[in-house]
Parts: structure tokens; sequence; C-alpha cells
């Protein structure tokens, strides 16, 4: 299939290959000093062998003596750095991709505990001193080698600051009324840095399309607007933007899925900025938001939208996301869910994966070729979740003969209940993606009945592999056979509807809080939850599920679920729920129709131990069936085996 996105585009004096741009994503991946890593070449490399036709690495910091800076990101604010720089452009440039080093300062957004200076309280000498040093990381940009510049005015960072009311209230020539004065900061950077780097090397400009979606802001929208962000558009241009690429959100005032689009944000939702933007300057313009699938990318280009797209989590989820749809393989992209677990991970394991659906996020140094060497041994994978698909997809393509058990009736385990709470259904192109490859791979499929031991062993398999879930835990409560009382796991899968019912869900944890809001949507419910642990729960031994449980407290709040954390559950008696806070001993009666347990889920290894005790020599387990988790887990158990079985 011919593609639009695939076509060059000429950007100032360079051509670019193609119109996919990877977008600049902080990974915390390089070394303690701000040098490069060996994990930030094999990431950019990695990053170029997909088939970008423009990458930028990540945020480079531009000033060490600013109070707040983001922790392991490169630093290009001295010479010294320059060697390493020089290794991303060359990992870049191995694969004809270009390469742009994004020049930042975060100004007031504050990531170390130390309130930064606001652009009010900056004087005209600061800021001169700050653009001086924009201006020198931009030579040594040049260096290194890059083939150009990232300007960096979005997301509430320094130069966004100037241009947003939001933050700049001064009433100078770098005030906020004037639109040369609020870009002022902006223009003279831009054209003091088109001066030292030539007119060849390209400065792209990565704006604020706005601060906020309609009515999100503290005040409503009172952030840059898209007319506000095209209306500063031409004046970056005419400082020496050869492009622009508009993005949003992600300010100090609200959360960072306004910025990457938790799974409540459409595909291209910043499109329409993008759109303005582009009405009003003569430079190619890139759109970004949510961007995943081959088509949508097509139909905005085309339709004059956006001249080319830039994708963040689409490729981090999808390296070959090119490649594949050069060479007309649709059917073997993996789409980013926006599930959001690329947050709050831990950068310096290599026992966690940055990504729900790619197992080698942030581990693309251990990422080996696929060997044609399972000549044709039979695997036997019981269970076909995330963990069994990708092991049997891995060894399929190894030349493993495999062949996949599940009692359910379809590919897809616990995906099948992840995607039913509200606006997760993007769960379902997971699921999409492991019945594409079922097929392409002919990978047999038994589905629709529960194997036993003896049917397994009688296939006399080289290897199995258990992947057989989890089970639910319930919990000893008095009164609980006076009420109905179901499982959060249960209400999912099932489907069910309440209607005109007091509901209470015990257990706050993501699970509880995605089902309550499930209940709570069908409208004529009152749902309250109910939790020992503090309010917004931290795992402490997973710190990724801070951010996705915060996410879900906020939308609980917005649509009226109560929430009763620091509260433990005494009994049920005469159609009420009684609690007791863990903080003063308070007791709450919470009238109830119904109770959701959301308490947890246990390993389901059953078969895996009758199958251990048979004597089998090569019999192992992956996913819930080791420890109960989240997908990226059983994506990698699943990775790591279909790559490591001898």
């Amino acid at each position: 299939m011919s593609h639009k996105f695939l076509e060059p585009i000429k950007i100032g004096n360079q051509t670019v290959k193609n119109r996919v741009m990877f977008l600049a994503m902080a990974k915390n991946i390089s070394n303690f000093d701000d040098s490069v890593s060996a994990k930030d070449i094999a990431y950019v490399e990695s990053v170029a062998a997909g088939g970008v036709g423009l990458l930028v690495p990540g945020a480079m910091i531009v000033d060490p003596e600013w109070p707040s800076v983001l922790p392991l990101q490169p630093g290009i604010y001295d010479d010294r750095f320059i060697p390493g720089l020089r290794r991303l452009v060359l990992a870049a440039h191995k694969y004809d991709a270009k390469i742009l080093f994004q020049l930042w300062h975060p100004g007031a957004t504050n990531y170390s505990g130390i309130d930064p200076k606001t652009v009010d309280e900056l004087t005209k000498d600061e800021i001169h001193a700050i653009q001086d040093k924009f201006v020198a990381a931009a030579k040594r940009a040049m260096a290194a080698g890059a083939d150009g510049i990232e300007f960096q005015t979005c997301h509430g960072y320094l130069a966004c600051q100037f241009i947003s009311p939001l933050f700049n209230h001064r009433t100078d020539e770098y005030g906020w009324n004037k639109v040369e004065d609020r870009t002022r900061f902006a223009t003279e950077i831009l054209t003091r840095i088109r001066k030292v780097i030539g007119p060849d090397k390209i400065i792209s400009v990565k704006m604020q399309g706005f601060d906020y979606p309609k009515s999100e802001g503290p005040n409503g929208n009172d952030g840059i607007t898209p007319e506000q962000a095209a209306e500063v558009a031409p004046y970056l241009e005419k400082a020496g933007a050869d492009m622009i690429a508009v993005s949003a959100g992600g300010t100090i005032y609200h959360q960072d899925d306004i910025m990457s689009g938790d799974v409540h944000r459409a595909e291209g939702w910043k499109v329409p900025a993008a759109t303005m933007v582009k009405n009003a300057v003569s430079v190619p313009v890139v759109a970004t938001g949510s961007i995943r699938h081959p088509d949508f990318v097509d139909q905005i280009i085309n339709d004059g939208k956006c001249d080319m797209v830039g994708m963040g989590r689409g490729i981090l989820a999808e390296r070959e996301w090119v490649k594949k749809c050069a060479e007309g393989r649709e059917d073997e992209l993996r789409y980013c869910i926006s599930c959001m677990n690329c947050f709050n991970v831990n950068p310096f394991s290599y026992e966690q994966t940055n990504c729900s659906v790619n197992p080698f996020a942030l581990r693309e140094g251990s990422k080996r070729p696929i060997v044609q060497d399972g000549d044709g041994r039979l695997v036997a994978v019981i269970g076909a979740g995330p963990a069994g698909m990708e092991a049997a997809v891995t060894l399929k393509q190894r030349g493993f003969d495999v062949v996949v058990f599940d009692k359910r009736d379809e590919i897809g385990g616990n995906l099948h209940v992840a995607k039913k709470p509200p606006f997760k259904g993007k769960f379902e192109w997971a699921i999409d993606y492991y019945k594409s490859m079922a097929k392409k791979l002919n990978i047999t499929m038994k589905l629709g009945k529960e194997v036993t031991a003896q049917e397994v062993l009688a296939l006399k398999p080289y290897s199995i592999l258990v992947a057989t879930g989890s089970n639910v835990i319930s919990i000893p409560l008095e009164g609980l056979d006076q009420v109905q009382t179901v499982q959060a796991h249960d209400v999912l899968a099932n489907d069910m509807q309440f209607a005109n019912k007091k509901v209470v869900v015990i257990g706050g944890g993501i699970t509880g809080l995605e089902t309550a809001l499930y209940i709570n949507r069908q409208g004529t419910n009152q749902v309250s939850v109910v939790d020992m642990l503090p309010e917004w729960p931290v795992d402490m031994l997973d710190m990724r599920y801070q951010n996705e449980a915060l996410l879900e407290v906020r939308h609980c709040n917005d649509q009226g679920v109560a929430l009763f954390y620091n509260n433990k559950v005494v009994k049920f008696a005469d159609g009420k729920l009684f609690i007791e806070s863990t903080k003063d001993g308070e007791v709450k009666e919470l009238p109830a129709d119904v109770i959701v347990l959301s308490v947890g889920v246990k390993p389901n290894d059953a078969l895996w131990q009758e199958l251990l005790a048979s004597g089998h020599p090569s019999v192992w387990k992956a996913g819930d069936a080791i420890a109960t988790g989240k997908i990226n887990k059983a994506v990698l158990h699943g990775s790591k085996f279909g790559y490591s079985l001898n």
C-alpha cells in the first residue's frame, strides 16, 4: 500500500526521507553526570532503524545551574558532552534518519523541590544570560554533527512561559500583551541560533498549540489558545524556524496526561491546533496528539491539516511503525494503547519494560535478532493472554511448532477485562495484534476448552509454558452473605449492569477504581470505594502504579464516585457496610445494595504444579501465573521465554 507519509519532504535546505518524526521523550536513561549513555545510543539507533525520517532524542539540558532539571537527561551545556552527542548522531545517520537536538530549559517547572524563578521574576540580565546558554548549546549541537536543533517552546517550559498568559505577567518588552513582546525571548534566541548554525541546518520549533483543552484550566480556558498559537507562529518563522511541531498541554497547572493523552483522548486530539498554525505559516507543520494508525496519518496529510506527523509513544510501542508500513506489513503493527505505563518506570532495571506492548522499550540493548533455530520442535503454551501469546509469536518466528490452549474461546486473556472500563477500548488493539500474528504465522490455537496435564503431555512437547493467569481473592467479612456480592473481575468480564443501586467497591486500587467508574457511568447508581490504604495509593515496589492510580482517582472525583481511603471494612448489617477510619477510629455507615470485591488476585499455577510433578524436563510459567502484575510484565515474561528457550 502506498502511503502519503512515506514521501520525502523538504525542510529548510534539507530533504527528509519521509514525513514521520519521532518526538522528544524524556526517558531518564542518561548517565548521572548528564553524559550520553549506552542506553541512549541503543534507544536512538532502535528508533532510526525503524524507519522514521526525523528524530529528536529527548530534552537536552542547557543550564545545569538552574535549580530544577529533569534527572538523567543528556547535557549540552559543556563541550565535554560533544563526543557522546556525536555517537547519537552516528546512530541516527546509520539508518539515514535526520537528528535534531532539543534545547531545553524548564523555567518555573519544578523537578527538584526547590521553586525556581518565574518569568515574572527574571531580570533582563538573567534573561540574556539564559539566551546565551541556548546559543552556546546550538553551537555544540553543530560540533556533534546534528542536522539541526529543536527549540522547546512547549509544555509549560521556559520559552512557553513567556508566551503563555498563565505565566507571563511582565509589563516590559518581554511581557505578554503584545505578540512581538511575548515572543521576544524565543525570537531573539532563534535569530542568534540561525547566525551561528548557518542556513543549511534545520531549526525546528516545538510550540504550544494550547495550554488546556477547553474548560479544563483552573479558571476555564485561560492559557494559550489555538488562535493565539497561530498568531505567534509567524514570528517564529520569521526568526528562522524551518518547521513547527505543534503539541499542547503539560504545564505545571495540570496533570501530565493532558500533554501525552491517556486513554480518554481521541487519536489526533491536537491536530486542529496544528492546522490553525499551518494556515498561518509557510514552513512545514508537524501534527501530534496520540497519533497511531497509518490511514489516519494519510488522511490528515492529504486533507492539508499538516505536512508531517510527530509520534512519541506510538513509536515507543512500535519501533518499526514506518518500516512495516513501507513493506506492506501493516497487519504486524503494535499500537500504543495510551495506558500511561511509560510514566514513572524504573530506568535502571532490565527486568522492567517501559511499554505495555513493546517488551524492549528502554531495553533495546538486550534485543537479539530473531534466529531460525526452532527446528520444528513443539512447544505447548497454556494461556492465550499477553504472556502466552507474546511467547507463542516469538517462538513461531524462531521456527518452533507452537500450539496454544485456552479455556476461553478467544485470544486475549485478561485484556478482555482491561478493555471494559470507561475509555479503555484501546486495549482491544493489543488483542488485535495477537489475533493478526496468530493468523499470519499459522499458530495452532485450541480455544474454548480447559486442557488437562495429561492432554498436554500426550503431545510430547519439547517445552511447556504455563501462562494461566490469576484467580481473584475473597475476604471473610461478617454479614457478606446478606447482600449481593460480586467480584470486580466478573463485573467487567460479564458486562454486569446495575440500575438505581447503591454500590460499594471494596478495594481502591486501579481495578477497583476502574470498576467503580464503569458502574457509575451506567447512570443511575450511587458508587463508593473503600480502601485501607492512604488516598492516592502507591505500591512502593512498583512506582508506576502511582501515576495510573492518580489518574483514576481524579476521574472518580470528577464523576462523583465517593472515595473512602484510610478506612477498613468492619461488617455488613441492616443494608449498610460499616467502615472504620484507620486514622481516628470513626465509624461510618454506607448504604449498600451491592458489594463489589476488588481485593487482589493470586497466581493460578495449579496446572504448572501438576506438570512439574510429572517430571517433564522443561516446564515454565509466565505472567500472572508467576506473580500478579500488569500487562507490561506479562508481555516481558512471554518475550523472555520466547527468546531464551534453547
